[in-house]
């Protein structure tokens, strides 16, 4: 059983659905691989995360699904989850491609170290400009930015809040 810092937060389980204990799980981060791999997720039930498997589930948007947890089969079971958080694993995160849906408010504060120029400081934030999205890092007291892409971010390590990078050639030079 992990302990409540080795979790990250999955969704929020809203209401339930129909009458054979299925719920709507608004989720926080999103990755299809996240429900499919069968791996327990923990719901927060009054302040302790219990292990819980999906039993199935279907998307009805891309950030929210209809999930049935196994051994809640009736509306009145599912009732009991209203409102209760729902959080899996950091591994299961970090396994995800890198870029992949992830919630970027948790990435603040990692270090970038990028492939060819090594520390390149603290990341800020991340932020979205009409499909554009990038990482503001804190590199020598100046503003780096960077984009969030799979074909630059090369791994995310959440257990030591370190993204590796391999940085566009030049880009560096510019903050010189």
């Amino acid at each position: 059983m992990p302990k409540a810092e080795d979790l990250i937060l999955f969704g929020l389980l809203l209401k339930t659905h129909g009458v054979e204990g299925q719920l709507v799980l608004k989720l926080d981060i999103f990755s299809e691989d996240e429900l499919e791999k069968k791996e327990p997720v923990f719901i927060e039930i009054d302040g302790i995360p219990v292990p819980f498997f999906i039993k199935d589930f279907r998307f009805i948007s891309d950030d929210a699904a209809i999930i049935r947890l196994v051994e809640v089969d009736s509306s009145t079971q599912a009732s009991e989850f209203i409102n209760c958080r729902v959080f899996i694993p950091w591994k299961e995160v970090a396994e995800q491609e890198p870029g992949g849906n992830i919630n970027y408010e948790d990435l603040k504060g990692f270090r970038i170290i990028d492939q060819q120029h090594g520390d390149a400081g603290i990341l800020q934030e991340v932020v979205d400009y009409s499909e554009n999205t990038l990482m503001v890092i804190d590199f020598n007291d100046r503003e780096l930015l960077v984009p969030f892409h799979e074909n630059i971010i090369r791994s995310i390590d959440f257990d030591k809040g370190i993204i590796e990078i391999s940085a566009p050639e030049g880009l560096f030079d510019l903050y010189l």
